[in-house]
């Protein structure tokens, strides 16, 4: 029994000496990043096609699919079904979601196909003591070693330098980002004026600035308004035309069809008594026949005026439904339109914060401290918004990261070797030697 138990006890050693020599060894490398496909501001194109089997072939339905944003909440917007949560869903499971619903909304008989495509996701942000910190293009599987090397690598500041970054370039920076917030605003007052129906645009107060830039940008937006609100007018005047014509056309029809009546009216009486004069031996049966065919010719042409009334009736129905989806086409692309730019604006308004804090930094002259010299490291942390909070999170260089990640590289001072330090006892001795 001694025996067995040395056995079991050598192999638990063994178990545990392996277990700590892969940890130990770096065996594990912490990842951060989460299967959620789907960040805010992540850009995606929707497709929706149906099986048409009258037709035999697929049919697109463009005016429900397109471009979309999620939004900071994890929720997009989209035609017809509306806001749809996009948290804890794949690609396929959010197109099975939005093709459930478009079948609930609707009342199809048969699910619609819809497939779901990413094409843009949310940069990521390098700042700290790297050569060229800011924003780059994210992709699945990027590490913080990646985004270091993407950023220009560790910076290492020429001699004489006192390791400053370049405070101008970030100002330039800042200027225009400033403009394309400044351009995006007045661009949504345009678009929201576009869906109000409004009848002309309003330059806010705080959109205004000291340089002329806010005008020209705001003449710019309401030549296009102008623009696009008389190419709406010019359609639907034509689809209104239109419909008055055919009206008018079905009253001169119906005109038509109320003197077909009386002739054949007429007709019927005459050939009344031209058979009763027939039967006599008076009239020739030639003359019954000829108006017989004559009373066949009138009730041909009353036939071929109602089926006129009936396509006229139906241009008429189209024609309705045309300047309808006219306007339901036309506000679908301002919404959407609309959802990107407000998009495009937050994504702005986060690269101004960010340079901003560049800039601080670099003003404090935190770039060029002592810890520069020979033998420091890299440290690595990982700022991350999660929900409505903001979370740092200490990485290696071999962390995964997640879209719209901001990687924060330090200089971290070596530790001192023990050999190196001087403990209380060996400095109080070598005073005493010192005096004597």
């Amino acid at each position: 029994m001694l025996v067995s138990f040395r056995r079991h006890e050598s192999a638990l050693r063994t178990l545990f000496a392996a277990v700590a020599l892969s940890v130990s060894g770096g065996a594990f490398s912490p990842v951060l990043a989460g299967d959620d496909q789907f960040q805010p501001q992540t850009k995606i194109r929707l497709t929706v096609v149906q099986w048409m089997p009258s037709k035999g072939v697929y049919e697109r339905w463009d005016a429900l699919g397109g471009e979309f944003m999620i939004s900071q909440a994890k929720t997009v917007s989209l035609p017809i079904i509306g806001t749809v949560s996009v948290g804890g869903l794949d690609g396929a499971g959010l197109a099975a979601e939005i093709a459930r619903q478009l079948k609930t909304k609707i009342g199809l008989v048969q699910t619609p196909e819809a497939t779901i495509e990413i094409l843009e996701r949310p940069p990521i942000y390098v700042i700290g003591d790297v050569n060229k910190p800011g924003e780059y293009g994210f992709h699945p599987g990027l590490t913080v070693l990646q985004s270091v090397a993407m950023s220009g690598g560790e910076f290492r500041p020429s001699n004489g330098s006192t390791g400053s970054f370049d405070k101008t370039g970030y100002v330039g920076q800042l200027q225009e980002i400033g403009n394309a917030i400044l351009r995006s605003k007045i661009k949504i007052a345009r678009l929201q004026a576009e869906m109000s129906d409004g009848m002309e645009m309003r330059l806010e107060p705080d959109m205004q600035d000291g340089h002329g830039i806010a005008a020209a940008i705001f003449e710019q937006e309401k030549i296009i308004y102008a623009a696009r609100r008389n190419d709406m007018d010019r359609q639907s005047k034509s689809y209104a035309e239109l419909r008055d014509l055919l009206t008018s056309e079905i009253a001169t029809i119906e005109k038509k069809i109320s003197s077909t009546d009386e002739d054949i009216v007429s007709v019927q009486k005459e050939l009344t008594n031209v058979k009763s004069m027939v039967e006599r031996g008076i009239a020739l049966p030639s003359r019954q026949s000829d108006l017989e065919r004559t009373l066949r010719s009138y009730h041909g042409n009353r036939l071929d005026l109602v089926t006129a009334i009936m396509r006229a009736r139906q241009n008429i129905a189209e024609t309705t439904r045309s300047l309808d989806g006219l306007y339901d086409k036309q506000r679908t692309e301002v919404a959407v339109e609309l959802q990107l730019e407000q998009a495009s604006l937050d994504q702005q308004n986060l690269k101004r914060d960010t340079t901003q804090k560049l800039l601080l930094e670099a003003l404090s002259g935190d770039a060029g401290s002592p810890a520069e010299a020979g033998g420091a490291t890299l440290a690595f942390s990982v700022t991350r918004q999660e929900g409505q909070s903001i979370r740092e999170i200490p990485a290696l260089d071999s962390t995964v990261l997640q879209p719209g990640d901001v990687v924060r590289v330090s200089r971290k001072a070596p530790v001192a070797p023990a050999d190196a330090m001087v403990s209380p006892v060996d400095a109080e001795t070598q005073s005493e030697q010192a005096s004597q």
